[in-house]
């Protein structure tokens, strides 16, 4: 009896909850292949629907990619909602990454002076309310009116503002700059297609857009350091169509130095240039100090003994203590493994000697060490206990967080000895800085060592749920396109 009952309730339920829900009608819904350096990785999808009862628009992506780590394959999902009024106004947006069962969500709520961000990766939801951007912006269906009003003026570049759930709640300013026409096979019919150059003011890269005299997107091409990224619109079952063979990305981004390299010294000189003659821009930070040369290049020194100092920005920057998705110092599971760290210390320890002993800790903590996974938060490492060298960074800056130390994830190159090639290489990375009496203390947790001068550092970031995006965009203008010549090295023994 009370089974047929809860069926009864279940069923009522159904039919209240279809009864509530709004009809939606679908005005676009287009279909790509997604390729990088001509080997296909996956497929994307772009759904636009109409309310039928209020008139607001829905703009539905979905994009998934496949990629090879060193023999490793990743595949990686992410899907955004963006709902707006039909006059433009936005009202929520949300999105989902899933990178080999990692899952992160956000959501926004846009309140009437502030946005309302939900932000969950393996702890408890973090919730916070940031205030509205002061700038104009366009939501994206107001976006495509625009560039189609636009461009049917005949217009030659285009410029506007605009949010993307990928770049945070930042207003980014995008310039559209038209290349040129020609005549193109789109499914099955010859169409007139005009190229878009495309920038940004967030992202240090140029991107080319194709679109038809109607505004439909065809297609999109970005150099992103590793190789070109392509969406070309296809047929679904096209799109949908198996991945033979995964792009591999860690390999090809290894960089041999001029020489082998002693990861035993205290110090390090290293000379940085571009592959294509380009300016090449790091920051003095850490143990790093960095000079730029006329001719673009960089020189920097890694010193052991050296520590930069903080400026005063960074000092009091709340970000770097407080809880995002990605790094959550208030999850019990990283406070857990903070206070396991600390226990053996002595009561007057410094935090010095705390940073050190949690970096030792993670280090040993994290024992299913591999390249399986994506990139998971603090508190999704801190429960399943595995992970690469960004799994270890950004569960070592949550611990040194939950022990009241600010900290901040660093992106780079890391020297591997005897790999590779016969001088070694360098591959890209992830480490951590804990803000210590005023410097930034580099410490790896991936080494059996705190740090070894073997470092490159390109860009470093707070991790937090607003610039997390932008911050890690930053290494796009590197990735791939490094040269390192040893200049020289001091030595110390073992």
């Amino acid at each position: 009896m009370m089974k047929l009952i809860h069926k009864f309730i279940l069923l009522l339920s159904i039919v209240i909850s279809s009864a509530t829900f709004a009809d939606w009608s679908t005005l676009s819904d287009h279909w790509y292949s997604v390729s990088i350096d001509g080997t296909k990785s996956g497929w994307a999808h772009e759904l636009v629907e109409v309310e039928d009862e209020t008139g607001n628009l829905k703009t539905t992506k979905v994009q998934t990619m496949s990629l090879s780590r060193a023999g490793f394959e990743i595949t990686i999902t992410v899907n955004s909602t963006f709902l707006e009024s039909s006059e433009g106004k936005p009202i929520s947006v949300e999105t989902s990454q899933n990178a080999m069962g990692q899952i992160q969500k956000t959501r926004w709520v846009f309140q009437e002076d502030s946005i309302r961000t939900t932000t969950e990766a393996g702890g408890t939801p973090i919730v916070k309310d940031v205030p509205l951007p002061k700038e104009n912006w366009l939501t994206p269906q107001a976006v495509k009116r625009l560039f189609v009003n636009k461009m049917q003026e005949g217009a030659n570049a285009i410029t506007y503002q605009t949010m993307t759930p990928e770049l945070g709640t930042s207003v980014i300013t995008v310039v559209m700059t038209k290349k040129g026409e020609s005549t193109k096979d789109i499914l099955g019919k010859e169409t007139l297609v005009s190229s878009w150059e495309t920038v940004n003011d967030k992202m240090p890269i140029v991107g080319t857009e194709y679109y038809s005299n109607d505004g439909m997107s065809i297609g999109s091409s970005m150099n992103a350091g590793f190789g070109a990224i392509e969406n070309t619109l296809m047929s679904k079952h096209e799109a949908l169509s198996p991945v033979n063979e995964v792009p591999e990305l860690m390999v090809s981004l290894f960089v041999e130095p001029s020489e082998p390299i002693d990861n035993k010294a205290t110090e390090l000189s290293m000379h940085v240039k571009s592959k294509d003659g380009t300016k090449i821009t790091l920051p003095t930070v850490g143990s790093q100090r960095a000079t730029a040369n006329e001719d673009g290049s960089v020189t920097i020194v890694v010193d052991l003994d050296y520590s930069g100092e903080a400026t005063k920005g960074e000092l009091a920057n709340e970000t770097y203590l407080s809880a995002s998705a990605i790094c959550d110092g208030t999850d019990e599971a990283v406070i857990a493994v903070a206070n396991e760290a600390i226990q053996s210390l002595p009561a007057d320890a410094t935090d010095l000697q705390k940073a050190l002993q949690l970096r030792k800790t993670v280090n040993e903590y994290i024992d299913n060490k591999g390249l399986s996974t994506a990139f998971a938060s603090a508190s999704q490492t801190a429960r399943d206990r595995k992970g690469d060298c960004s799994e270890h960074g950004v569960l070592l800056c949550g611990v040194l967080r939950a022990s009241g130390i600010p900290s901040r994830g660093v992106m780079g190159m890391v020297y591997v000895p005897e790999y590779g090639a016969p001088n070694g290489v360098f591959g890209w990375h992830m480490w951590s800085q804990a803000l210590i009496d005023g410097k930034w203390v580099d410490l790896d947790a991936t080494l059996p060592v705190p740090f070894t001068v073997g470092h490159i550092t390109t860009i470093t970031t707070s991790l937090s749920d607003e610039d997390f995006a932008t911050e890690m965009s930053g290494i796009l203008s590197t990735i791939g396109n490094i040269e390192v010549d040893v200049v020289s090295e001091n030595s110390t023994d073992e």
